[in-house]
């Protein structure tokens, strides 16, 4: 007479917890914890997203490249005061002001040299952004913001050093250990005549198996010819030392003395094994043709 229905269960997330066990009520937790987790995640992807693309259209804080001045950085127009020897991002535009490459640096007048000489031709105007106190995640977000605000301006394309296979950009060349600079004297003799530095170069040259005077340092050549030199002796994973011919403290009249100890008239100059091997030319020219490491063996 009496018939006995059964409650449906309930499905409630917070009942179904209530009647498991309690290891399951574990699982059950740690498994709504993880689609909370979740769903806060998306949200805040969301969010970023929105935020960068709000950054990369937003002009009015300075630090976007439309607000800064095209520098000429060709014939020597890098050594310009308005490049600056701090951090930052910059932006590298050929003759016809046509952006080619978003870079940033611990050292922008250094980074902006540096692809005068192995770039030329790809290098007429440049803008910069002084980032003075910039870590290294400050610098990133800068040069995001450049790169994004291109590609809005150019429908979606990236600048050509940009793109992810390029090699005229990307590809920099093999760096050797970084090392000091030769010095031949200790600095207090700000003036040495012809006789005087001729045995601290020869010095020089007999202790060491390769030395290139060249002009600046391995790290920072001053000109293009003692750049392509380095990267030459780089290139080969060579042990070489340099010595600063424009390092009037320590290598007085250097650049002077230097023409007249090897008869040779121009700067770069390497030796190697105690007998002088060429100036850029040659030196260029070994290594294209494949000589170059037998020559200082």
């Amino acid at each position: 007479l009496f018939t006995h229905k059964k409650k449906r269960a309930t499905y409630h997330p917070i009942m179904r917890t209530l009647q498991l066990s309690p290891s399951r009520q574990s699982a059950a937790a740690a498994n709504n914890n993880n689609n909370s987790a979740t769903k806060r995640q998306k949200r805040r992807s969301v969010v970023v997203v929105r935020l960068s693309a709000r950054a990369a259209e937003n002009d009015d804080d300075g630090m976007m490249m439309s607000t800064l001045p095209l520098i000429d950085i060709q014939f020597e127009g890098f050594n310009s005061p308005d490049i600056p020897a701090s951090p930052g991002i910059y932006a590298i535009y050929n003759d016809k002001k046509e952006l080619q490459y978003v870079g940033l640096s611990r050292k922008i007048s250094a980074s902006i040299k540096m692809h005068c000489f192995e770039l030329p031709a790809e290098c007429g105007f440049a803008k910069v952004l002084p980032m003075e106190e910039a870590t290294k995640v400050d610098l990133q977000d800068g040069w995001k913001r450049w790169v994004m605000a291109h590609v809005s301006e150019s429908g979606g394309s990236l600048p050509p050093g940009n793109t992810p296979k390029n090699e005229l950009w990307a590809d920099r060349k093999k760096r050797g250990p970084s090392k000091p600079s030769l010095r031949l004297t200790n600095g207090m003799t700000p003036d040495m005549s012809f006789d005087a530095l001729k045995p601290k170069i020869q010095e020089a040259i007999d202790e060491h198996k390769i030395v290139a005077f060249i002009k600046g340092t391995r790290e920072e050549p001053e000109c293009g010819y003692s750049h392509r030199v380095v990267n030459a002796l780089n290139s080969l994973l060579l042990d070489f030392e340099t010595v600063n011919v424009l390092d009037d403290k320590y290598n007085p009249n250097l650049l002077y003395v230097m023409k007249e100890f090897s008869d040779w008239p121009t700067i770069p100059q390497v030796y190697a094994n105690k007998e002088f091997l060429g100036g850029h030319d040659i030196i260029v020219k070994m290594f294209e043709k494949g000589e170059l490491k037998d020559a200082v063996k």
